[in-house]
């Protein structure tokens, strides 16, 4: 935990209240704070060598982004993510996403469009190999770069906080092998309908992607 932990300098440019609530969303995220766990000022602060103050700053933003909540008498606890949660990420995830599509068909360049060509092959080679971790980051990447394409930073970013929240759902379903071989084709259906500048089946395909991720999720619970 020291890595998200550690003290702080004080000499980083970014207010002391946003170093913290990006280290323990950070750490929220990567699953390092579990669900149910305590975050008590006191012993952040100190573990951090800061005031109390940025500590609960930071906190009242994890309220309100739904990562952590008051109890009474219990404190400030992580939060989990429940089922309804999840339908509605997924569904958020499949809106922005399909929005973003349309301006990506008109706005992507033939060289971010050889830079997906190069990543689908880099997915079945890694898949080949066996290499998971290698095959989840270069997924990953594809996102991105489509993301980028469309030339929409607000949309991208509101997207990106949805994958986050998603992230280690993620690694569950590519966990799978089925799974894994059938992203790897659905990535290759939506950078063919991109190349057609077919905005509509890049779309349908982009959320068929998504949903079929949703319910490979939920079938392994």
């Amino acid at each position: 935990m020291d890595q998200y932990f550690g003290a702080v300098n004080i000499a980083n440019v970014k207010p002391i209240r946003d170093i913290v609530y990006e280290n323990l969303r950070k750490a929220i995220m990567d699953g390092k704070l579990q669900p149910g766990e305590r975050i008590v000022e006191k012993d952040y602060a100190e573990k951090m060598n800061i005031s109390r103050t940025p500590i609960r700053e930071a906190l009242r933003k994890l309220e309100i982004e739904g990562l952590v909540q008051y109890i009474p008498r219990k404190g400030v606890v992580v939060n989990g993510f429940n089922h309804e949660d999840i339908v509605e990420i997924y569904a958020i995830r499949k809106a922005l996403e399909g929005l973003a599509m349309k301006y990506v068909i008109q706005k992507i360049t033939e060289e971010e469009i050889g830079k997906l060509k190069k990543l689908t092959d880099c997915m079945e080679s890694s898949n080949a190999a066996g290499d998971y971790e290698s095959l989840f980051n270069t997924c990953k990447e594809f996102n991105e770069v489509i993301l980028s394409a469309s030339r929409m930073p607000k949309i991208t970013g509101l997207i990106n906080t949805m994958q986050e929240y998603l992230e280690r759902f993620r690694r569950i379903t590519m966990s799978k092998r089925t799974r894994r071989e059938s992203a790897i084709q659905e990535h290759k259906a939506i950078l063919q309908a991109i190349i057609d500048r077919d905005a509509e089946r890049a779309e349908r395909l982009v959320y068929e992607h998504l949903d079929a991720s949703e319910k490979v999720f939920f079938e392994g619970l």
